[in-house]
Formats: C-alpha cells, sequence, structure tokens
C-alpha cells in the first residue's frame, strides 16, 4: 500500500514463505485422519460425554459392542446409565469435578445392557467436542473368568495457525484474520504491539521466551522459534510453536520479523494420549499383533511385549513376517479354518487355539480378530488380541475328567464303567469270547464314616481303590460304582480259574489292615460276580445280575463271594416287598423332614435344605442312600418328591408365622420327578400355602439339566416364572456345558462336597472352587459350598467370596423344631447366626 505522508512515498508488501506451515498443517490433518480412524475402527471401547451434563456425545463401535446397546441407545444415554446404584453418587461426583477425573486410569464398575456387571479400567481427558465441554474416555475391560480385549486410542483436533509481521523499530504488529478465528479476538483486544503481546504471554514462560527473542535478534540470527504458553480471549492458555525469520539491513540490524504461530496445543494434549495409550498396549498381559491386509501373506507390522512373552518369539523375528494364523501350524485345528473364513469375508472371529511357543512348548490361546477398514470401506489391517489360556483350559480339562473319573480314588465312575462295560461285550461278541462282571461292596463301611469321619472314610477308600487296582491289573477296568461300591470289568481274566485268582488277590488286599487316623483297621466286603453271555447280554443286565449275587453274598453274612445264579432273581421279590413297604409308608406318613441350614459369608442365615428320612417302623430312622435308590428304579421317587415339596412349603408356612418368613427352603430334585409332573407340583405347594417369591428353592444336579438341555431350559423357565428359585447341584461332577449354562434360569451354584473337602491345601480343588466361584459371578449366579467340615475350608471359602455355606462344621441336619431353636439361639463359636 501506499504511503500518503507529504514528501514521503513508499510502497509496502508483505511475503512470506509458508511452505513449512503447509507442511505442518498436511501432518496435522493426516494425524486428525489417523486418530478418526482409530476412534472409530479400534477395538477398545471409547466415548465422549458432556461435562456437565454426562450426556453420552459420542461412541466408538467396540463400545457398542462390549455393552450391548444400539449405538442410538448409548448417544440418547448420559454417563450414570451404565453405572450400578452403589456407585452412583460417588460416579456422578467424580465425573462432574473441574478436574480431570482420571487422567492415569481408574477402575469402576459399569453394567451392560443385560444388568451383568465388569469392571472397566478408565483413562480421561478434557476435550472440545462440537464446541461443548468434554471429556475423552478409553475404556479398558479388566474382569477375571473368561477373557477381555485392551487397547487405547486416541482421537485429536487438528489447529490452525496464525501470521504475524513485526515492524521492530515502529514495535507495530500486524495480524492475519487467522489470527482471531484461532484466539477468540476481534481487532480492538488484538495485541498491536510486542508489548500487548507480551502481556499474553504465560508469566512463567514470558522471561524465557523475550530473552530469547533478543538473543535472536542481536546475535545476527535470520530466525526465531519457542514454545509457549499464550493467553486466548477466554482467558485459557494455549501452547503454541512461534517461528519467525528476521530482516536485517545492509549493517545487519534487524528492522522486520514476519513469522507464524502455531497452535499446538490440541497436538501436545494428543502425543500424550498416543504414550498413554502406547503404555498401556505395551503394559497389558493381552498379545496384541496387528498385520497389513493390503500385503501378500498379512506380514505382521506390529506386536506388543506381551505377545513376545506369549509366544517366546520378538518383535524382530515376528514384525515383516507372514502372519501365524494363515499357516498350517501344529495341527489342522477346525477354527483355523474359521479364521481363514473370517479373514477372507472379512469378519471378526473368536476361536480357541492349540499353539506351540518357540521353545516348543505347548499352550492354549483364545483369540479375537478383527478387520480395519479406512474411512472408504478399504480394508486395511486386522488387528489380533490374544491371551493365554492355559490354565483355564486345564482346569477345564479337570473338570471333562471329572465328569467321566471319580475325584476321590482317580477311577472311573459309573457312567465311564457303563461305556467301557459295553464295549467288553460288543468286542467279545466280535471275537466269541467273554466278558467277567465282579460287584464289590464294602462291608459295614458306614462305620468308619459315623466313627471316625468322612474325611477318614475317604483315605479308606483311596487305599482300597489303589489295592483293588493291583489285584485287578492294569489291562483291566476297576471303576468306583458309588459310595463304598466297586466294579470290576476282566476281559483277559474269564475263566473261572482266572476270576478266582483275581477274587483272591482282592481278597489278599482286604486282609491287609488299613492305617486310618492312628489305628488299623480291617475291612471286608461282599463281592458277586457273573459273566457275559451267560448272565445277560448288555451292560446294564450285567451289572444288574452281579449286583444281585453281591446282594446274595451280604444276605448270607457279608465277607463273601458268590457267582450269580439265575434262581438268585427269586430276591427280586424282596426287593418288591421293600417297594410295597415303601408305598405303605407313603401312605401311612411314615417319612419325616430334617433341615440343615445355609449360612451367608457373615454367618447370617439364610435359607435351610429339607432333607427326607423315613421313620421306619422296625428299623428305625432310615437316611436315603437306604431307600432313594429303591424309590428311583420303582417310580415311587415322583410321589415321595411331591411329598417333600408339600412339606417343605407347610414348613416355610410355620417359619413365616415365627417371623422367619425370609429363609428359603430347597428341595432336591430327582430326574424322574423333573420329568413329569413338577411344575403343577410346584404350583399347587404354592398355591396352597401361599408362598412368596423366593421362598422353595428347587437344586438340580447337572446329570437332570444336561440329560436333555433344551427340554430342560424351557421347563426351568416355566418354573423360574412361577417365583421358585433355581439351583445347581453337585456342580463340577458332571459336565455342564457353558453355553447352556449361561441360558439356565437359576440362581445359584452348588459347589459339590468332593471339591470342598480338600481345600486349602493348594491342590486342584482350590483352583477349581476359585474357577467356579469366578464364573458362577461372571455369570450373575451365587455360589453355595456344601460339605464344609473344617475351619480351613470355611476360611478358604469366605476369603474367595463363596456367596453361601453348609456342612456339618456350620450345623448337622436336624428337626425342624430344633433348626428353629438353633437359629434363634446360636453357639457361641461360628457361626454367629443372625436371622436378619
Amino acid at each position: 500500500w501506499a504511503d500518503r505522508t507529504p514528501g514521503r512515498r513508499v510502497l509496502r508488501g508483505v511475503q512470506q514463505d509458508i511452505s513449512e506451515i503447509a507442511r505442518v498443517r498436511d501432518r496435522l490433518r493426516e494425524a486428525q485422519s489417523q486418530y478418526r480412524f482409530l476412534f472409530e475402527h479400534n477395538p477398545l471401547p471409547m466415548c465422549v460425554y458432556h461435562r456437565t451434563t454426562l450426556a453420552i456425545l459420542a461412541v466408538n463401535n467396540a463400545l457398542v459392542r462390549h455393552y450391548g446397546y444400539q449405538r442410538d441407545e448409548m448417544l440418547a444415554a448420559n454417563m450414570m446409565d451404565i453405572r450400578p446404584p452403589e456407585e452412583a453418587q460417588a460416579a456422578r461426583d467424580l465425573l462432574l469435578s473441574t478436574t480431570i477425573p482420571y487422567p492415569q486410569g481408574h477402575v469402576w464398575t459399569h453394567a451392560r445392557k443385560d444388568g451383568t456387571r465388569m469392571r472397566m479400567m478408565a483413562f480421561g481427558d478434557e476435550i472440545k467436542f462440537d464446541g461443548h465441554p468434554a471429556r475423552l474416555v478409553v475404556l479398558h475391560d479388566v474382569t477375571a473368568s473368561e477373557a477381555a480385549q485392551n487397547r487405547f486410542q486416541v482421537i485429536a483436533r487438528a489447529t490452525t495457525d496464525a501470521i504475524w509481521d513485526w515492524e521492530i523499530g515502529t514495535d507495530s504488529l500486524w495480524w492475519s484474520d487467522s489470527y482471531y478465528a484461532l484466539f477468540g479476538d476481534r481487532d480492538a483486544d488484538t495485541p498491536g504491539s510486542i508489548r500487548a503481546w507480551e502481556t499474553r504471554v504465560h508469566p512463567d514462560d514470558l522471561q524465557r521466551v523475550d530473552a530469547s527473542l533478543e538473543a535472536a535478534i542481536a546475535s545476527g540470527a535470520s530466525a526465531w522459534e519457542a514454545t509457549y504458553r499464550f493467553r486466548r480471549k477466554d482467558g485459557e492458555y494455549a501452547d503454541v510453536f512461534d517461528r519467525g525469520f528476521l530482516l536485517r539491513d545492509s549493517v545487519g540490524r534487524a528492522y522486520r520479523a514476519i513469522g507464524g504461530m502455531l497452535d499446538v496445543t490440541q497436538k501436545h494434549r494428543d502425543e500424550a494420549d498416543l504414550r498413554l495409550l502406547r503404555r498401556a498396549v505395551e503394559s497389558t498381559d493381552n498379545g496384541i499383533l496387528i498385520a497389513d491386509a493390503r500385503q501378500p501373506g498379512l506380514p505382521a507390522v506390529y506386536v506388543n511385549r506381551a505377545f513376545e512373552r506369549m509366544t517366546g518369539y520378538s518383535a524382530e523375528e515376528i514384525i515383516g513376517s507372514t502372519f501365524r494364523l494363515m499357516e498350517d501350524g501344529v495341527d489342522q485345528q477346525p477354527e483355523l479354518e474359521a479364521i481363514r473364513q473370517a479373514i477372507a469375508a472379512p469378519r471378526e472371529v473368536q476361536v480357541r487355539l492349540r499353539d506351540t511357543r518357540k521353545n516348543g512348548e505347548p499352550y492354549w490361546r483364545d483369540l479375537h480378530l478383527a478387520p480395519v477398514l479406512d474411512d472408504a470401506g478399504i480394508l486395511t489391517h486386522f488387528v489380533s488380541v490374544q491371551s493365554d489360556v492355559t490354565e483355564h483350559q486345564r482346569v477345564l480339562a479337570q473338570l471333562a475328567y471329572r465328569a467321566t473319573y471319580d475325584d476321590l480314588t482317580g477311577l472311573p465312575n459309573r457312567q465311564l464303567l457303563h461305556d467301557r462295560l459295553q464295549q467288553a461285550i460288543r468286542n467279545a461278541e466280535r471275537l466269541q469270547t467273554a466278558v467277567a462282571v465282579l460287584f464289590i461292596d464294602l462291608d459295614n463301611f458306614k462305620l468308619i464314616n459315623d466313627s471316625l469321619g468322612h474325611s477318614a472314610g475317604d483315605d479308606a477308600l483311596r487305599i482300597l481303590a489303589e489295592r483293588f487296582g493291583r489285584a485287578v491289573g492294569s489291562n483291566e477296568t476297576l471303576a468306583r460304582f458309588g459310595g463304598d461300591e466297586f466294579v470290576a470289568v476282566l476281559t483277559d481274566q474269564v475263566d473261572e480259574a482266572a476270576v478266582g485268582r483275581v477274587l483272591a488277590r482282592i481278597g489278599g488286599a482286604l486282609a491287609q489292615p488299613l492305617q486310618v487316623g492312628d489305628a488299623q483297621h480291617y475291612m471286608t466286603a461282599s463281592i458277586g460276580y457273573c459273566r457275559f453271555p451267560e448272565a445277560g447280554s448288555d451292560a446294564e443286565t450285567l451289572l444288574k445280575h452281579a449286583d444281585i449275587a453281591m446282594y446274595q453274598a451280604k444276605r448270607q453274612g457279608r465277607n463273601q463271594t458268590v457267582a450269580y445264579r439265575a434262581d438268585f432273581d427269586a430276591s427280586v421279590t424282596e426287593r418288591l416287598q421293600l417297594i410295597s413297604a415303601l408305598r405303605d409308608a407313603l401312605r401311612r406318613d411314615e417319612f419325616r423332614l430334617v433341615f440343615q441350614p445355609l449360612f451367608d459369608r457373615d454367618g447370617a442365615a439364610v435359607g435351610m435344605e429339607a432333607l427326607v428320612r423315613w421313620q421306619h417302623p422296625e428299623r428305625g430312622l432310615l437316611v436315603p442312600g437306604q431307600f432313594i435308590g429303591i424309590c428311583e428304579d420303582s417310580g415311587l421317587i415322583v410321589p415321595l418328591g411331591r411329598w417333600v415339596l408339600q412339606e417343605a412349603a407347610r414348613h416355610h408356612a410355620k417359619l413365616t408365622a415365627l417371623g422367619l418368613g425370609h429363609l428359603r427352603i430347597a428341595v432336591n430334585v430327582s430326574a424322574e420327578q423333573f420329568g413329569q409332573t413338577l411344575q403343577a407340583d410346584v404350583q399347587h405347594a404354592m398355591n396352597l400355602h401361599r408362598l412368596p417369591h423366593g421362598a422353595l428353592e428347587l437344586e438340580l444336579t447337572e446329570s437332570v439339566i444336561m440329560a436333555t438341555p433344551d427340554s430342560a431350559i424351557d421347563t426351568m423357565r416355566e418354573l423360574d416364572s412361577l417365583g421358585v428359585s433355581l439351583s445347581v447341584d453337585d456342580f463340577g461332577t458332571g459336565y455342564s456345558s457353558l453355553a447352556y449354562l449361561k441360558r439356565l434360569p437359576i440362581d445359584r451354584l452348588k459347589i459339590d462336597r468332593s471339591f470342598v473337602s480338600d481345600l486349602g491345601n493348594g491342590g486342584d480343588d482350590d483352583v477349581i472352587c476359585a474357577t467356579i466361584i469366578q464364573l458362577a459371578h461372571s455369570l450373575g449366579l451365587q455360589t453355595v459350598a456344601e460339605g464344609v467340615e473344617t475351619e480351613q475350608q470355611l476360611d478358604w471359602l469366605r476369603a474367595r467370596d463363596c456367596d453361601e455355606l453348609q456342612g456339618f462344621h456350620l450345623a448337622m441336619p436336624m428337626s425342624f423344631e430344633d433348626t428353629v431353636h438353633s437359629l434363634r439361639n446360636p453357639a457361641v463359636t461360628w457361626p454367629p447366626v443372625r436371622l436378619h
């Protein structure tokens, strides 16, 4: 422009090199695109919420999937909708605080749409979102059983720049229009001189920045740059990068400077967030691998340290190599094909794989593979998150093992025995050979349990199982049939002489004293045996006839060995007579209920289990083991179960009258009763005695449920709608499918006493019980430990947050009156019973 001052004519213009500024702009646009890409497509949950209203302003795909909501539902909610009630006030106070609530990470309890709880580590930072004061939150799922993915991402905005022209001699300072948009000033508020500019520099930075500027001017330098804090119109300080070029006259004196101020506030925040993300990814226990989907063979472009530790391979060995999931690997697992199909689709996939580490050690891993698409929907990468589940898989294998093997003795159980016997029969039919079945029942074994306790009885069974195994031989099958009964299946020693030698060795094993506790004991057994094909052509018949022969041995005075004869079937008459007596017992009301209380971790009584007894007119009070089996065989278990339901309901009405209506009563349900008229029986009992919801609990075994799982689920849902509680009894002794377990409308898992007996000694039972408790809690279920007989077991279970406890150490089964009296007048020792 022209200076019109008389006598003076000057033409002045501005020439600026903005190449570096343009390059910075390009880099920031690229960073913005990358951060948006990370936010939308990274599998870690992330959201942005309004700092004052707590409204959720943005969510990424991972958060929508992880929390189970639709995206529209999340965007219509606020941060309190995902908080459980017990943390609501603390969460609200922190979220509304003026400081960043969790810059270094804080763990909170969140709730999915279906109500399940999860523990989430949150990392947050202040941002502006569509002009609103907001916070960006990155979430990391740190919950136990089963499993989670740990990745953090950041999002940032690009900034703009302001151009300035400083005439040093007159101290006149000019700014481009971009300055006003950047710092919110009006023309009147724009610093028009270096002195006015200095008033906007943060006081803590002013001396340093002034000194650097004066030094550049005095030293003859052609450029100056500094990073400092600059106050915006709203009073907030922005981090800026300022760079100027000094123009000098012929003698080297600076007379003018032209430069640009770049707002790097968001860049600094983004860099800090990226450092945080890298630290989080590097510190997670999950192995993370990123493969380039645009290159042949999907070469790996990144792995974290956890992946190196898990596989034993270094990052240098992995990066650039073909994606290992595409190799055939150690074997042709079906899951590998599922991965290949997911890569070809592309789509997400979750599988469990067997693999080997670099040193050859086998291990199991859970793998979650997700495709990453750019803004145009083009596949660019695959992200793989992997966790080492070797120990978890070992526990599952142990549970599966226990479904077919007896936990106490390590012998095959009844189910596996039946399978092996049937296979032996098929082989014998094909080879025209024989099979011998020996049924061994220990005489008066109950005396050991009653006099020395169940622990001593278990020791005796383990010792005898080992001795019987040696007597039978490693090529034959020895199984624990149940309780104090063993069955041997002989395929190599089947003629009379060979069977006699096996029986002689079993007799020799029994002749040796048993060192149980501090004393020696001697055991005898009643043994019955039969052979295929003479005594039957299928497993059920052979076991039945061997059992009949054993029963004859007991009738002959015990400590006998008897071979099956056809005329023994006459003994069935006696069983029919017993069945008749049981029918009379039902008609004459000879059955009784006793009750064993259940307590919570703090010792408060929460319920009681109803247990049936037979008040036999001649033999006295009989426990279930003396008549339940015959009831099940004869079908009497259904009317007996119906009677137990009615009596349990009637006694709960009495509890209510006594002011103890908050205690529930649990009843065992047999397979036969479950498959017939259970719903009608339950509804009738509840209506007759006006029971409230939750007053009655039905205990079902895994075998009952898994026999016909889909039908069982339907039945259980109908029962649940009636207002009864449902629990899985003896959990862990069967083989439950986790896919079905999460569908069951149950309230509790009862840990079988066989897992509780050895707690606190650091063995497999500790791992299994801890796994069951964690599994139950992750599914929103309570756990009940039965068979608590020692203080050590009690302390262990309470320390692991087992919800309820039951056993002789806490309370014996008693009559209703004695049970109520004991709950109202607790002993001085634990548990300190509280009725309310």
